[in-house]
């Protein structure tokens, strides 16, 4: 990796080119530690990326639009310089088949029926054989509400939803879980981890518009000693530790927390409703580098 110009580069979206609240603290986090960063839109073709820096995956959110576009650029970056999280961890993560993993591996997996892009299923099976009374569709590739839809078993419903189900599955693969009323009373559990740390939770809104940190309803909220438990376990069934991490829960209809997304690409950290994390983040961040200068120095002497 040559660095010629940057220490670390914040890949975004063209809809977001000045980075967004949470990135915008630790950028300031690491000028005060004496390092360069910039911003840089993912797929803007002028950036050269190999005098970027390390290069942070941060606010990407059309890559679900550009799937095979966003994978080729990952893999292009990470050959001129250090891509984070890791391009095998993105891979992973940016299809939601993930999940089936970390079922495999004992996670509280929200229960979910797949349809292969291109297959059928009848959604009124699916949800009888189920006992699901409502249930929520949404592709494997996609983030905040992009192709979500709220299904409740009533006539005009059931069929809104099935059509749904059947144009999605023309160009993806797709999920059906069942709904949780607790995302409305309770609310969605997001905890931000740092280098495998817990740091802080956030309560988000239902069915969240795409939207910077803390414009869609978010709120800090106090994670429960299991939810941190349940966020710990799963986090430590990788394979590879993320630089980052976000772990949505949700309470079922029991009460039980159930993983409704691990999200290692491009979640919001919610850093300005916990400063802290910020500066624990550009700590990090400095660690990083130095673990990368002195593997590069070795190589070279080697």
């Amino acid at each position: 990796m040559t660095n010629n110009g940057y220490d670390f580069t914040f890949a975004t979206y063209s809809e977001l080119p000045e980075l967004d609240a949470d990135d915008t603290l630790v950028v300031q986090a690491l000028e005060k530690r004496g390092l360069r960063t910039q911003a840089a839109v993912w797929n803007d073709s002028t950036v050269d990326w190999a005098k970027g820096g390390i290069c942070l995956i941060r606010s990407t959110w059309d890559y679900h639009l550009h799937y095979d576009k966003f994978l080729q650029w990952a893999e292009r970056v990470n050959s001129v310089t250090v891509l984070k999280n890791d391009l095998q961890l993105v891979k992973w993560n940016s299809h939601k088949s993930y999940l089936k993993d970390l079922t495999r591996n004992g996670a509280p997996v929200v229960p979910t029926v797949w349809v292969r892009k291109g297959g059928s299923a009848e959604l009124a099976s699916v949800m009888r054989d189920n006992a699901w009374a409502e249930v929520i569709i949404k592709p494997a590739v996609g983030l905040a509400t992009y192709g979500v839809r709220r299904v409740l078993n009533t006539p005009g419903r059931m069929r809104e939803g099935q059509a749904h189900l059947d144009a999605l599955v023309r160009t993806c693969d797709v999920l059906i879980q069942p709904y949780f009323s607790s995302v409305v009373s309770y609310g969605e559990r997001a905890l931000t981890f740092v280098n495998g740390e817990f740091t802080h939770c956030v309560r988000k809104s239902p069915f969240q518009a795409l939207m910077p940190a803390g414009r869609a309803g978010e709120a800090p909220a106090k994670a429960l000693p299991e939810e941190i438990d349940i966020a710990y376990g799963i986090i430590n069934t990788l394979e590879r530790m993320p630089l980052f991490a976000r772990v949505d829960l949700v309470r079922d209809d029991v009460g039980c927390p159930k993983l409704i997304e691990l999200e290692l690409v491009e979640p919001s950290l919610f850093f300005t409703m916990h400063p802290p994390a910020a500066e624990r983040f550009a700590d990090v961040l400095v660690g990083l580098k130095r673990a990368v200068a002195n593997t590069l120095a070795a190589a070279s002497v080697s």
